[in-house]
């Protein structure tokens, strides 16, 4: 019988880093290999413990049983497997890094490993540029693989992919990670081009921050797949723009980089392995001038984030479905994404299978990315992990946009009826609830949800008042 803890603390057996997580928050007894006693011996007694959604002090688990201390979602079996749950917000990463440049020295800045400014992004070039301060404290910055001239600069920044590098007085360089970012859609409309009177999408405003994770659920024909690709511009708007950090997307289009897209029909080479569509994607992807090091470094670090390790030799045709849709995440993830589309990446997956894909994207949510995924019947574990939900009616008219756990009391009308077990099929009987048994005509009409939504606090709350004014930077 083993017997370990779980808490902040590296003293643990298993740690989470996070701020509402005691020294030594869990005790846990092995029954079996799949059985366990689990018992809250936090004595902060601040944020609860829940198991399956109830608060409680002691329960017999499983190693796939839902468990949540404050926002953080976890099973024992993604901790068996090494998985981490720090929150984005406790980063390191986020902090600057301040370097005293010597004057006349050149500093190399870039990914590889021995550059003397390293900035560790697959956006970045091997060696992208080089740094020289001369006697009067000014920047000489050589781009490596541009033909400009140099470029002097002088208490001033620049920004190479996600980092902001900034020239301050004294030969003092200041380099930081930009974490947040924003993507707002200001009254986007998508009309079918095959029936030019046919609105997919109808004036629909949204903003999301990075480090959020969107569910979007929808009857058929709502149009969730088609915003999703209306969001990375792979289908025309009508009307409106999409905005990343209050950038328009349509006069930027390389900013569409940061925008990662999965859909929901595998792109996954078949005939290759799982390491090798990882590594022809990365020869294709990532910068010319990476190493045939770092390139496999990269790839190595993918497959074990996506538990793909063992099957790395197993051709796209011998994995499972839940293992495709992962190196499906893999091959976006590549490029490092700040946020990610994901286009019914759970549909026809086994519930284990589904869950884990969903634990994935709850993961790379606690890591700083926005994640926005279409999905179409979720279930209450599912919800348990979403910050936000997006529910669009017939003609992309939203229905409902707010926190997941305020969705169905928001339907419902009360709070009173609302059950931590409740399933979210309640919205789709309430949403599409006809006049009468006999009658295939709705009560509620799309347009009048919409109108409905648009009076509510909730609209003030999470659309009006998360839309920045309209700017261009």
């Amino acid at each position: 019988m083993d017997i370990f803890t779980i808490g902040s603390s590296v003293e643990n057996k298993y740690s989470i880093n996070h701020s509402s997580v005691d020294t030594s928050h869990l005790s846990v007894c092995s029954l079996s290999s799949n059985e366990y006693i689990i018992r809250d011996i936090s004595k902060q007694h601040i944020d609860q413990f829940t198991v399956n959604r109830e608060v409680v002090k002691l329960a017999r688990v499983d190693r796939f049983t839902s468990l949540k201390i404050s926002d953080i979602h976890f099973t024992l079996d993604a901790l068996f497997k090494g998985e981490s749950f720090s929150s984005h917000e406790h980063r390191d990463d986020k902090e600057n890094k301040i370097y005293a440049l010597e004057k006349a020295k050149k500093y190399v800045v870039g990914a590889s490993y021995d550059a003397d400014i390293v900035l560790p992004s697959p956006k970045i070039s091997w060696k992208a540029l080089t740094i020289t301060v001369n006697n009067k404290n000014y920047y000489k910055v050589e781009l490596t693989h541009s033909r400009k001239k140099n470029t002097y600069f002088s208490g001033d920044s620049l920004q190479i992919g996600d980092y902001l590098l900034s020239f301050q007085d004294k030969a003092v360089l200041s380099v930081s990670l930009l974490l947040k970012g924003s993507l707002t859609l200001r009254d986007i409309e998508v009309i079918n081009p095959y029936k030019k009177t046919h609105r997919l999408i109808k004036n629909l405003s949204l903003s999301i921050s990075s480090g959020e994770f969107i569910g979007i659920i929808g009857p058929s024909g709502a149009g969730k797949s088609t915003l999703l690709r209306a969001i990375r511009m792979m289908l025309p708007l009508a009307n409106g723009d999409v905005y990343l950090s209050e950038k328009s997307l349509s006069k930027h289009p390389n900013l569409l980089d940061a925008i990662g897209f999965v859909p929901q029909d595998d792109v996954v080479i078949t005939d290759l392995t799982v390491k090798e569509n990882l590594q022809y994607a990365a020869s294709l992807r990532l910068p010319a001038d990476w190493s045939e090091q770092g390139r496999e470094d990269k790839v190595n670090a993918l497959l074990k984030s996506m538990h793909l390790t063992e099957q790395q030799h197993s051709l796209g045709t011998k994995i499972s479905g839940g293992q495709r849709k992962r190196l499906n995440l893999a091959l976006e993830l590549l490029m490092k994404p700040t946020f990610l589309l994901a286009d019914e990446v759970c549909s026809g997956l086994s519930a284990l299978d589904s869950d884990n894909i969903l634990r994935h994207l709850r993961n790379l949510r606690d890591q700083g990315m926005g994640v926005v995924l279409t999905i179409h019947s979720p279930d209450i574990e599912a919800f348990d992990l979403m910050d936000n939900l997006l529910v669009l009616d017939q003609g992309g008219i939203i229905a409902y946009y707010g926190p997941t756990h305020e969705a169905i009391p928001y339907f419902t009308k009360s709070s009173s009826q609302h059950s931590p077990h409740q399933s979210p099929k309640i919205i789709f009987d309430i949403l599409e609830k006809k006049e009468n048994a006999l009658s295939e005509k709705r009560k509620t009409s799309p347009e009048e949800w919409g109108n409905l939504y648009k009076i509510s606090l909730a609209y003030r709350h999470y659309i009006e008042a998360k839309i920045p004014k309209e700017k261009e930077l």
